[in-house]
């Protein structure tokens, strides 16, 4: 049924994003539920006051039923979330630009959330040699939002040069780390060639330093030499991950934003670890006990 529904509204971006992202979290099921029976009740307002009571119990029976059919459709819908039978763990993501996250480790996010977790998302600069800044903070919003990260922030760090502003970018980075508590850190690798990139990471570990557990993401522009020894099994959350980059319409034209290339090196990773698609992590330490089933 579900696959009948996705042809019917393929025309319709917004449309897939609803149902395959945002009607499986909770606050949407009951939102859409309430707003059904708004719409009924008021329905069936206009009915009796045009027909009389004598029809009263049929538009009654008649509400009630669709109200059930609605409830229901919302339910299986739920059902789609895995379930983890580890207790909630607390990840904080940490990008150099607005997009960085959503393109490196969107889908373990997606996935991570749904599983019962919480991601709080920080991005560092606001992304304005490569874009248009107010229009990528609203943009990092979105994604971060349809992702269902509980909490994002977008800092003003200077784009291009964050290297030149390391020792406040540590001490902001400790600042959300004391705030936030995380058990598990993601960021950038130190063999990203981007300048940004690599500067990110080593104020991470920097502020990170007493943290058990980071992961290092893998980002369009890491070098030959990143070697992921830790994978997440993504198979059910690439189309996720697409439609929370193709959010970010400020970078659109960037060779990098394309399904296939985000298919392309979720099915490469996916490979290497004999699963179908995958995102690979560098592990800078992990504790196993920490990061729990995914």
């Amino acid at each position: 049924m579900a696959s009948i529904i996705g042809i019917a509204i393929s025309s319709s971006r917004w449309g897939r994003r609803w149902l395959v992202r945002d009607f499986t979290h909770h606050q949407s099921i009951l939102g859409a539920w309430i707003a059904g029976n708004l719409v009924l009740i008021a329905a069936a307002g206009r009915h009796l006051l045009s027909r009389g009571e004598s029809d009263a119990a049929a538009v009654v029976a008649i509400m009630a039923a669709i109200s059930l059919l609605i409830l229901c459709l919302s339910m299986l819908a739920l059902q789609r979330r895995p379930q983890s039978n580890t207790r909630p763990r607390r990840f904080l993501a940490v990008g150099a630009h607005p997009d960085d996250v959503e393109l490196a480790c969107g889908a373990t996010i997606a996935k991570l959330i749904d599983s019962g977790h919480e991601v709080r998302i920080v991005v560092m600069s606001q992304g304005e040699s490569g874009g248009h800044a107010p229009r990528r903070i609203q943009e990092a919003r979105h994604g971060a939002r349809y992702l269902g990260a509980q909490s994002h922030t977008v800092h003003s760090f200077c784009d291009t040069r964050l290297s030149e502003n390391s020792n406040l970018m540590v001490a902001t980075i400790e600042e959300e780390i004391a705030a936030f508590e995380p058990d598990v850190v993601l960021t950038h690798s130190a063999t990203d060639i981007h300048q940004d990139h690599e500067a990110v990471h080593r104020a991470v570990m920097r502020a990170g330093r007493r943290l058990p557990s980071i992961l290092c993401f893998e980002s369009p522009s890491v070098s030959k030499d990143f070697s992921p020894d830790f994978f997440v099994d993504v198979e059910n959350y690439t189309d996720v991950k697409v439609e929370a980059i193709k959010l970010h319409a400020d970078q659109r034209n960037k060779p990098y934003m394309t399904r296939t290339r985000i298919e392309s090196m979720a099915n490469f990773r996916g490979n290497q670890v004999k699963q179908q698609r995958a995102e690979g992590f560098e592990v800078m330490r992990l504790v196993s006990t920490t990061v729990g089933d995914f």
